[in-house]
């Protein structure tokens, strides 16, 4: 065998042939878009402060309409950390434990509050994923049931990146919903809070922009700001809803497409 022939068998043709996959301009031609694969997928935020931490007044009425929903949608319900992970980031901040170690505290408030959605629901056969089931089996459990609970959180666990200032994780239950939604392309996403959505000048906003909402400052915005910077590079979210899950119906309005809350576009 000659030495031309050693160095071809040693080749795959491929469009990556000497190219680095860190070159996004080299690899930039042979990008495909992105397969969608859950289009018929509905992710429901539930604010663990917001709604959670507010007792059966509040989530036993958001649990009677999900409940009311499950013939109409397949739903993955995302649940957050209310007031005692803050309580635990207190005192892991004063302990000088590092972000990574905080974001897996916290995400497990998360857990919790998912697990009491999820045993709400059990009658109409909905369990809770943790995040590996969700990460690799959805689809088969959604196959069985129409919804599956899980945490907000995203696996970052003991890998969260270091944010610019301080030590708080700023992957937490808001931006890890968005993160999923995008993963599987899902059709429709909404963050239950305690607000009627996004106000400007003494109104609800109908709709406005990722950056608009940006520009008003943290305060203003009724999701982790981190959601907004992740919208404007999302591959198929294109938009949020916000809706107030203190007011009956608001979320059934939502997943109707009827106009409610305020949707949140990215641009």
């Amino acid at each position: 065998m000659t030495a031309a022939r050693e160095n071809s068998a040693q080749h795959v043709p491929s469009a990556l042939m000497r190219q680095t996959l860190l070159d996004r301009d080299l690899i930039k031609p042979i990008e495909r878009p992105v397969i969608r694969l859950m289009p018929w997928l509905t992710v429901v935020s539930i604010g663990g402060r917001a709604i959670i931490d507010r007792g059966r007044d509040a989530v036993l009425p958001l649990v009677d309409e999900l409940r009311g929903l499950l013939p109409e949608h397949r739903m993955l319900v995302l649940t957050g950390a209310g007031i005692r992970a803050r309580h635990v980031l207190s005192v892991g901040l004063d302990l000088g434990l590092p972000t990574g170690v905080l974001a897996a505290l916290a995400g497990v408030e998360a857990e919790q509050n998912g697990h009491l959605i999820a045993a709400l629901l059990a009658a109409d056969g909905v369990s809770y994923l943790p995040r590996g089931g969700v990460a690799h089996q959805l689809a088969v459990h959604l196959a069985a049931s129409r919804a599956v609970v899980s945490s907000g959180f995203p696996p970052y666990g003991l890998h969260e990146f270091p944010p610019v200032t301080g030590k708080i994780p700023v992957h937490r239950a808001d931006a890890g919903t968005l993160l999923l939604a995008d993963a599987y392309g899902a059709a429709r996403t909404v963050y239950v809070k305690d607000v009627d959505g996004v106000t400007v000048d003494g109104q609800v906003a109908p709709t406005i922009t990722a950056t608009e909402l940006a520009a008003m400052g943290p305060d203003a915005s009724p999701v982790d700001p981190l959601v907004l910077e992740l919208l404007g590079t999302a591959k198929h979210v294109t938009e949020i809803q916000i809706v107030n899950g203190l007011v009956p119906g608001q979320l059934t309005d939502a997943l109707a497409g009827k106009p409610v809350g305020t949707v949140v576009q990215a641009g």
